[in-house]
């Protein structure tokens, strides 16, 4: 009875011991936290710089918002700006490129003797007299319908020659009639070529150039 006695002392002396040692294990760690590692001052400064170079570095590199509005116009810019002046391919729509065509000047006084200039043609002024008379100041059909400018013709067939845009028609009195001309009086060569059947071709195109000078 002694020796049960004496065991079931041990057992409990035992058991408060381990848990004696288990609370001040538990203990020491609330009690002794993990030291903290001291930073030097000038590595804070440094790193707090480092920041803040990161940040504006970042902040300088974003773009800035473009509106919609000036996107758009400048994508209307560059599409414009590949658009090519030659006529529209007909081959078919898949797979081909629509070309728009720059639009050309009306047929008026003004426009049509820059043309005659622009095309190098000499005595622009009594050219420009010369289409005046020919079309009737721009009513006859042969300008309406061929935009035929100086009743130019074919000389194997004899018909009028038909031109997409009037000045075409410019163009070509330098290609068929004045290439031919090496100086001197234009209206007495005029009349030596024979440009006109009428005899008084000569003298309408004078009276035209006066009423062009009056105006």
């Amino acid at each position: 009875m002694h020796n049960i006695i004496l065991c079931a002392a041990l057992l409990i002396l035992g058991s408060v011991s381990a848990s004696a040692q288990f609370y001040t294990i538990t203990k020491e760690k609330e009690i002794r936290p993990e030291k903290k590692q001291k930073v030097a001052p000038d590595t804070i400064q440094r790193g707090l710089g480092a920041y803040e170079y990161c940040k504006k570095a970042e902040k300088d590199s974003l773009a800035p918002e473009v509106p919609v509005k000036l996107l758009s116009d400048l994508y209307a810019r560059k599409v414009y700006a590949r658009v090519s002046h030659e006529k529209a391919s007909d081959k078919g729509t898949e797979g081909t490129t629509v070309c728009v065509k720059k639009a050309l000047p009306a047929l008026t006084i003004p426009n049509l003797y820059r043309e005659i200039i622009r095309n190098g043609i000499r005595h622009p002024k009594i050219v420009l007299a010369q289409a005046i008379l020919e079309t009737g100041w721009f009513r006859s059909p042969l300008c309406r319908n061929r935009h035929n400018l100086f009743g130019l013709t074919n000389p194997k067939t004899g018909k009028y020659y038909e031109f997409n845009h009037w000045t075409e028609s410019v163009r070509a009195y330098y290609t068929k009639v004045q290439y031919k001309y090496k100086g001197g009086n234009y209206l007495l060569w005029l009349h030596k070529i024979g440009y006109a059947e009428d005899p008084r071709y000569i003298r309408e195109i004078i009276r035209v150039l006066k009423h062009l000078g009056k105006s």
